[in-house]
């Protein structure tokens, strides 16, 4: 990558759906010396997704920084990676509720739901098994391919990354109420994001999130994840000690840095 080059980046938001049908959500943002520019922002298959991202890496790893946000976990708490192993647990001696038990939430999940008072849905015990299986299969196929994509938190950070995003932080109160909120809802109110249905799902009273808007603003978060870009709110990349262990097992789901 050249130096003159290094501000250069590209985003890819997507918005995970399952493994047939035209379910998914993709956006693709590039920025370069701070200006933004949508170039995608639409409905597709999984295969048409797997299509776009190789292209995208195969034509701009070289002169741009990558950055995937996924809205998918790419990872199953520690316990369920368990069963599938066929390794016994101990689940029955610890009576835990639905909303603790550890075969349906990661440490991240609990996280979010703490800091945030949003709680994702369960990896395991929802529709989202399938939308992970596929995230986790495509990046892992693209990994097989020699592709040099990092997936954090359990690589080191390199010029293609992928990170666990969750668009529904945008609804939390700590979120609202914070200065990327407003940084968030001035961007998506520029022309080139007027076409796009789903926006007002968070930044108004509409009831109805769509595929397309979700992964826009996946695309947003993955802009801050290098913290280059100062239009864009920088994602939190310092994870708590507590979790440091866990999460690289379980995976984490990144958020703004509050402020």
């Amino acid at each position: 990558m050249t130096k003159e080059l290094k501000n250069q980046e590209i985003s890819i938001g997507w918005d995970v759906g399952g493994w047939s049908g035209k379910n998914h959500g993709l956006c693709i943002l590039e920025t370069f010396n701070g200006e933004l520019r949508l170039t995608m922002a639409e409905k597709l298959t999984i295969y048409a997704i797997k299509e776009e991202i190789e292209k995208i890496i195969a034509e701009k790893s070289d002169t741009h920084k990558i950055t995937l946000g996924i809205d998918a976990p790419l990872q199953f708490p520690k316990l369920f990676q368990e069963i599938i192993k066929s390794n016994p647990i101990n689940i029955f001696q610890s009576n835990p509720t639905q909303k603790e038990n550890p075969i349906a939430w990661r440490q991240t999940d609990l996280f979010i739901k703490k800091e945030f008072g949003k709680t994702p849905l369960s990896p395991s015990f929802s529709f989202l098994t399938s939308n992970a299986t596929v995230a986790i299969t495509l990046l892992g196929e693209l990994k097989s391919k020699g592709i040099d994509l990092s997936i954090l938190p359990f690589d080191k950070i390199s010029s293609i990354n992928a990170i666990e995003v969750y668009p529904g932080l945008l609804k939390s109160k700590k979120i609202k109420s914070s200065l990327a909120f407003n940084v968030y809802q001035k961007i998506l109110r520029e022309s080139q994001f007027q076409n796009i249905e789903g926006f007002e799902y968070y930044f108004g009273e509409a009831k109805v999130k769509t595929d397309v808007a979700d992964a826009v603003i996946c695309a947003l978060y993955g802009l801050g994840l290098n913290g280059h870009i100062k239009s864009i709110p920088n994602l939190e990349t310092t994870i708590p000690s507590k979790y440091l262990d866990i999460c690289k097992n379980e995976g984490w789901i990144y958020h703004p840095v509050i402020s």
